[in-house]
């Protein structure tokens, strides 16, 4: 799932390179974004109530975003209180990009229980899609004092810093995720990401190759490489990887941010509509 920070012209239609979660797109952040049934940690044991948190999961799992929302606001008209319902809740509508909307349900679990780190973790997303950094970082900060090895919240955090433009201190946090599993893809990319920001395309290179290699079917990796090789002014590389990207996914340009685009219709002869 890649996420992308539109404050840096990234399109947030991609929030989630987060695949698993988070939220991603160049893939900035990290969110679990499948949802198990089993995993849910109701307050009522209803059969009623199992049987629309079951529907409405099932929904949710496979991105039907719209036609999920109305179980969990039956679940919710017959418990308020109900965490995990209010968690599905607000993701679904922060994946349905209504960031505002989806505040709401967070702090609802805040004001429950002010330590719940699914909550901390998704209204910080919710704050980076509405541009609004340096909020976010707190909600990261707050799940890093619980768990200062959060993988989500360090990437999170480090995606955050990147959007204010803050490579150096962005690369802090990908560096402790690395130093815990150094083929962890997020981080990886991540800090290619601001090397290259920061004009070390030569370092940026040498810290994603390998895993772009090891992982032939990530487009994230593949079109993160295209242009770091784009701006070393290897174009034929380049495109290698911009073709690459694209038999992964067709609709590679929604997910680049304007530099990137920039370099991918460059370098793949593309003429400006």
């Amino acid at each position: 799932m890649r996420l992308s920070l539109s404050s840096k012209g990234i399109n947030y239609s991609t929030f989630l390179y987060v695949s698993t979660i988070i939220l991603a797109l160049s893939s900035f952040f990290i969110f679990d974004y499948n949802i198990s049934f089993a995993d849910a940690q109701k307050t009522s044991n209803s059969t009623e109530l199992d049987t629309l948190f079951e529907r409405g999961n099932t929904l949710f799992n496979q991105k039907k975003y719209d036609e999920a929302i109305p179980y969990y606001d039956k679940i919710l008209t017959r418990n308020a209180s109900e965490i995990d319902a209010l968690n599905h809740k607000g993701i679904s509508l922060w994946a349905l990009h209504k960031y505002k909307e989806a505040l709401p349900y967070f702090d609802q679990i805040l004001s429950i229980n002010s330590t719940n780190v699914k909550a901390l973790n998704n209204k910080g997303l919710a704050l980076l899609g509405l541009q609004k950094n340096d909020e976010a970082i707190e909600y990261f900060d707050r799940l890093l004092d619980i768990n200062p090895s959060d993988v989500y919240a360090l990437i999170n955090k480090g995606g955050a810093l990147l959007a204010l433009e803050k490579n150096e201190e962005a690369i802090q946090y990908f560096d402790r995720v690395l130093s815990r599993n150094a083929s962890d893809v997020y981080a990886i990319n991540n800090k290619a990401e601001a090397l290259t920001e920061m004009g070390k395309n030569e370092e940026a290179l040498s810290v994603i190759k390998k895993a772009a290699i090891d992982n032939p079917k990530d487009e994230t990796l593949q079109s993160t490489m295209a242009f770091i090789l784009a701006n070393m002014g290897k174009d034929d590389e380049a495109r290698q990887y911009y073709q690459k990207a694209l038999k992964i996914n067709p609709n590679l340009t929604e997910i680049l941010y304007e530099k990137e685009l920039d370099e991918f219709n460059k370098i793949m002869d593309n003429k400006p509509t």
